[in-house]
């Protein structure tokens, strides 16, 4: 037994050849010593020739049969490793990002599978200094992109080069390449058939994001040529009547030919001052509205304030324009405190306040009252703004708000869309309701502010 374990240990550690040399000296080893007449290479007893052969026999199979377990236990692990490989290959790939993410990640993931250094690259590329330092070869890289076929060890393409350079695109093209250092003698067929394998995978996922980007970019554009032409089409048509009007009240005005009545020239005034207020709120709403969208919320200063005080300021501007509506407020609760910008709550409640005056107007109530209510509800402050329009159908909510479409004849639709830009720089909830009866309320949620007065002298 001691001399099949030998023999066996050999055999699984060693070459098949010493695993033999072994078995056919341990074999004269025992006839030497142990076998009558001892001390000779003689055997005296057909049995012990039996046995002998028997012992070299049996020697001789294990240790074939342990190299073949050996060599299918090696394909075996090796088989494993690559399904490792594949499966942790396909997970970078499925999750990818961004282009950039995605080959970094999978270089590294070459590196450590294969134990050499690795690159994916582009001859268009600026090579890193280290990159540079290990692989000065960049006219390979060009020859490859241009033919669209490997170069390197078992390639047929230079194969004498200490090196691997695989395309991602079997045609001429610019797309990269996957360059492999450190390639020994010692590699085998197998070995570059899985950095092929492996090579296709990552360059089919590098094309799939090439078109997702594209598509992208073509929706992003398909998007911003529609935003401008919904912008140029709503300034044709909602300028043109306010412009037309002015015109032809100036030109009226401007004909001293003919004689005007005192009240058709107070007329002709009115409306020229009328349609002018428009056409500036309009003006003031967009550039508003671009400065909404192009700041960062922390670049814009904010402190407590009182929804009390900012209701307040806003009352007194409207008190002295000669079309304000008829504002009615109402303070639940007073010391409440919020972190706002107070110059954009304020514009924020005026659209609102205009909103509501023109749904007031559309449904014949242009004198009806607009309630401005501030109350606390739990730990939230809402500040609604009330009309006795026809209000929002069902169901209405901030997602169906939409940049230059609106309901009214007379408008670009921007007042919604600047309440919910300011909102969402103060982390506010937006929110839409009906009336009681009739008409809507629209609800500025803020988050409460709480002071702890006790440490304050």
């Amino acid at each position: 037994m001691l001399y099949l374990l030998l023999v066996a240990g050999i055999a699984y550690h060693y070459t098949f050849l010493l695993s033999v040399t072994a078995a056919f000296t341990s074999f004269l080893v025992i006839n030497y010593f142990f076998v009558e007449p001892r001390y000779t290479f003689q055997v005296g007893h057909l049995a012990s020739w039996a046995s002998l052969l028997s012992f070299l026999i049996v020697a001789v199979v294990i240790t074939s049969l342990l190299k073949r377990l050996k060599a299918e236990s090696a394909q075996s692990q090796q088989a494993f490793r690559r399904a490792e490989f594949s499966r942790k290959l396909a997970e970078v790939l499925a999750y990818a990002v961004d282009l950039p993410t995605m080959l970094e990640n999978c270089r590294s993931l070459l590196e450590q599978e294969f134990g050499k250094p690795v690159w994916i690259v582009a001859h268009k590329d600026k090579p890193t200094e280290t990159y540079q330092a290990l692989f000065k070869q960049e006219d390979a890289i060009a020859w490859v992109q241009a033919n669209g076929k490997p170069f390197g060890p078992y390639t047929g393409n230079w194969p004498e080069s200490d090196y691997w350079v695989l395309p991602f695109n079997r045609l001429p093209s610019h797309d990269p390449v996957v360059v492999m250092l450190e390639v020994s003698d010692s590699e085998n067929m197998e070995t570059l058939n899985s950095i092929i394998s492996a090579t296709d995978q990552i360059a089919i996922a590098y094309q799939h994001q090439i078109q997702k980007q594209k598509t992208l970019s073509a929706e992003t554009q398909a998007h911003e040529e529609s935003m401008k032409g919904a912008l140029l089409a709503s300034i044709a048509h909602d300028m043109r009547t306010p412009l037309t009007s002015i015109l032809g009240a100036a030109t009226t005005l401007n004909q001293t030919e003919i004689s005007i009545k005192p009240l058709e020239k107070q007329h002709l005034t009115t409306v020229i001052a009328s349609q002018a207020k428009h056409l500036a709120r309009t003006t003031e709403n967009i550039l508003s509205l671009i400065r909404l969208e192009s700041v960062s919320k922390d670049t814009i200063p904010m402190d407590l304030q009182s929804p009390e005080e900012i209701v307040g300021v806003l009352s007194e501007r409207y008190r002295y324009q000669t079309d304000a509506p008829t504002l009615s407020i109402q303070v639940s609760t007073t010391d409440l405190l919020i972190r706002a910008n107070p110059d954009l709550v304020i514009l924020a409640l005026t659209n609102l306040i205009e909103n509501a005056k023109q749904a007031n107007i559309q449904n014949n109530l242009a004198n009806a009252l607009i309630k401005i209510n501030v109350l606390e509800v739990e730990d939230q402050v809402h500040i609604q703004v009330s009309d006795d329009g026809c209000g929002f159908v069902d169901g209405f909510s901030v997602k169906d708000i939409k940049k230059f479409e609106s309901s009214r004849d007379k408008g670009f639709g921007l007042g919604l869309s600047i309440v919910d830009a300011v909102a969402k720089i103060h982390r506010a909830e937006l929110t839409f309701k009906k009336g009681i009866n009739h008409g809507a309320i629209v609800s500025l949620i803020f988050h409460k502010a709480n002071i702890d007065l006790t440490h304050v002298e």
